[in-house]
């Protein structure tokens, strides 16, 4: 089965059902494993019980009974041991779980065969002897076996039943009073087995989500330091036949994958693709090279709903398993490939080719970030290959040049004012036909944007003062329709300086990599989830206020907020709902702070603020006291309606502050006291204060 993926991104998908549950069962097996050491008590409880009831039966058999329970004891004892031991693989787990719920179903009923006292006398004494020690043994199971409600009944029920039904069976006064006190003191030991087995597997669940969740930020940043090393490699060069696969290991380790091949499309529908680079992870379960995806031809590719997705430039995932019967599941299955991850390079506004990623381990479910990291390198690659295949077509005679992106241009220098009197043909590209703009009539600056002008006329001027030296400028070239392209122009003098200067170059198109590295460049700045700046875009934004109000520009103050009690959100609505929560706040500091201010999520719950022109502790309390006020409106959440409070702490900057970070903490301590106080309420950090009195409303 294929599945398209959306190009908006997403949140992170929970762990899938199957590996949680799986991993909740390996915890449950190392608790039990780790609890081995109260089996102990069994022989001890067991030898007791010998002592008082030998007068019932024979001491072969008393002796068989005792000797039964210390076997099994060891034996429970030294596979629990024997587990603890080694690197536990899903198997394993399973057939400990399955052993020591025998272990404990053959204890209990060992402990249950005890009971048959109550058929052997009358006595009451020996009657309540027999119900604590039911009872007791059932309560050490809750306390050895809660972990794993099948080991815990297994051993509870052959335990108690034999007793609860002995005691009802005499119809005595005494006896069926004792009958009813165990059956309700068990049924008081289940609710408490239950209830201590729900809370241990919640705990075991939200730390493996907490592992995930760590997990995944982990690899987003590994995939966005690849994606950066990739956009730095493909952009600011032209790739070598080395670079591309250095790259894709670097994304392969990021992603975690077994292959990644990159295919050139045939040039007609029925020609198979080429494989253009090949990488493998070295510890690959299937260990297959180039020569294998070469012969093939991949032709089982080029029909259905993949080509349908490339075509479209929509990445796509597929599963082997779930796919149709037909050529490419074949293929797959021979490849050994589990899943794999589809991503289109398009090259001059049209389908090239496509990076593919393959799983030979498990059957994934591919992540947002997985396949935004594939389609941002499809889209790197193809704009590398375009990029060279635009310098190549320079090397070509002058037909292939006049046809290509690059424009050809030739300006002269009329004193300071450039004039254009020669563009190639292709300046069609952009609406014009070349007379237009060598028109003497024309002026160079009616194509170039308004805050572009005097970067290319200062450029412009240095090349044409020194006849020897070249120059190059990065501007907005204005089409026809009135949209702009950025071109990177590369362009040298031709006279001896002094003269009439004429000025002839090159220009490229360099739109979609500009794009990218903006694209990018946002990323690294921003908050994901709120869209705010993130912490090091603050604390840059910091340090740059301070250093303008030490030379004696504008003061400022910092605001550090926290939300107060944000875990009892996550913890009752759940984290989507913590999430909306962030959000909503983030959208009302945002709105209401002035255009100049800065507002950023520092992590966590954690915001802050940057007010500028703020002269004294006056302005920030305003601003404070409107935040207080603005956040303890309602929220409306995924998990309900919910009010949410905030403290807030203040630091003003002062000439004697020794840095930002020193304001920072400034702030950070303010914080601290505006919850030691109660929270929903801000503190101001005064440094003429002693620090134990440094705090005011």
């Amino acid at each position: 089965m294929y599945r398209y993926e959306r190009d908006s991104r997403s949140e992170e998908r929970d762990l899938d059902p199957e590996e949680l549950a799986a991993a909740i069962r390996a915890d449950q097996a190392q608790m039990l494993a780790t609890g081995q050491s109260v089996l102990v008590f069994n022989a001890a409880n067991a030898a007791i019980v010998a002592s008082i009831f030998h007068d019932f039966y024979p001491r072969a058999l008393i002796g068989a009974w005792l000797v039964a329970i210390a076997l099994l004891v060891v034996a429970r004892i030294v596979h629990a041991r024997r587990f603890r031991a080694m690197h536990p693989t899903p198997e394993a787990v399973r057939r400990f779980l399955a052993l020591w719920t025998l272990g404990s179903t053959l204890t209990g009923c060992l402990w249950g065969a005890a009971s048959s006292v109550l058929w052997l006398t009358p006595d009451p004494g020996y009657h309540a002897f027999a119900l604590f020690a039911a009872g007791g043994m059932a309560a050490g199971a809750i306390v050895t076996n809660s972990a794993y409600l099948p080991a815990m009944f297994g051993y509870i029920a052959p335990d108690v039943l034999p007793a609860i039904v002995g005691l009802f069976a005499r119809a005595e006064p005494t006896a069926l009073a004792m009958g009813a006190l165990l059956t309700a003191f068990t049924a008081v030991l289940v609710i408490i087995g239950l209830r201590a087995h729900g809370w241990l597997v919640s705990v075991s669940r939200r730390r493996l989500q907490q592992e995930a969740l760590s997990a995944a930020l982990h690899q987003r940043n590994a995939l966005l330091h690849a994606v950066s090393t990739a956009a730095t490699e493909l952009t600011t060069a032209a790739p070598s036949a080395a670079a591309i696969p250095d790259l894709l290991e670097s994304v392969g380790a990021a992603i975690d994958a077994d292959r990644i091949l990159v295919f050139e499309s045939g040039a007609a529908p029925d020609e198979p693709p080429s494989l253009l680079h090949f990488w493998r992870r070295a510890d690959s379960p299937v260990a297959l090279d180039a020569s294998f995806f070469e012969a093939d031809g991949r032709r089982a590719f080029l029909s259905g709903p993949l080509l349908a997705a490339l075509a479209e430039r929509r990445p796509v995932t597929a599963a082997t398993r779930l796919l149709e019967p037909g050529p490419a599941k074949s293929f797959l299955e021979r490849a050994g490939v589990r899943s794999a991850l589809f991503a289109p390079i398009v090259v001059d506004d049209a389908p090239w080719g496509w990076v593919e990623v393959e799983d030979c381990r498990s059957e994934r479910i591919w992540k947002p970030a997985e396949i935004d990291a594939l389609r941002i390198l499809g889209d790197l690659i193809g704009g590398s290959l375009a990029r060279q295949r635009y310098v190549d077509r320079l090397r070509d005679a002058n037909e292939v040049v006049e046809r290509s992106p690059t424009l050809l241009f030739r300006l002269r220098m009329d004193g300071k004012r450039p004039r254009l009197v020669y563009v190639s043909h292709n300046i069609a590209l952009f609406g014009y036909d070349p007379w237009e703009l060598t028109d003497p009539a024309r002026s160079l600056a009616d194509c170039v944007h308004p805050e572009d002008l005097d970067k290319v006329g200062a450029s412009l001027a240095r090349a044409a003062a020194d006849g020897r030296r070249g120059g190059m400028v990065e501007f907005r070239f204005r089409r026809r329709d009135g949209g702009y392209r950025w071109l990177d122009a590369r362009y040298a003098a031709r006279d001896r300086a002094g003269r009439s200067q004429l000025i002839e170059g090159v220009a490229l198109d360099v739109t979609e990599r500009k794009e990218v590295a903006d694209q990018i460049a946002i990323l690294a700045q921003t908050d994901a989830l709120t869209g705010l700046a993130n912490r090091r875009s603050f604390i840059d934004a910091l340090r740059h206020a301070f250093a303008g109000a030490e030379a004696g520009g504008e003061p400022f103050s910092l605001l550090y907020i926290d939300v107060d009690h944000f875990k009892d959100v996550n913890d009752r609505l759940g984290h989507a709902s913590g999430d909306a929560l962030l959000e909503a706040l983030a959208a009302r500091l945002k709105s209401h702070c002035r255009a100049g201010d800065v507002v950023a999520r520092l992590g966590g719950d954690e915001f802050a603020i940057l007010q500028s022109s703020s002269r004294d502790a006056a302005s920030a309390s305003v601003m404070a006291t409107k935040i207080c006020a603005l956040s303890a409106e309602p929220y409306l959440l995924p998990g309900g309606a919910r009010r949410a409070t905030v403290s807030v702490g203040v630091a003003l900057f002062a000439s004697a502050l020794e840095g930002p970070d020193a304001m920072l903490a400034r702030a950070d301590r303010a914080l601290y006291r505006a919850k030691e106080k109660g929270r929903n309420q801000y503190r101001i950090y005064a440094e003429t204060q002693e620090p134990a009195n440094s705090f005011s409303i």
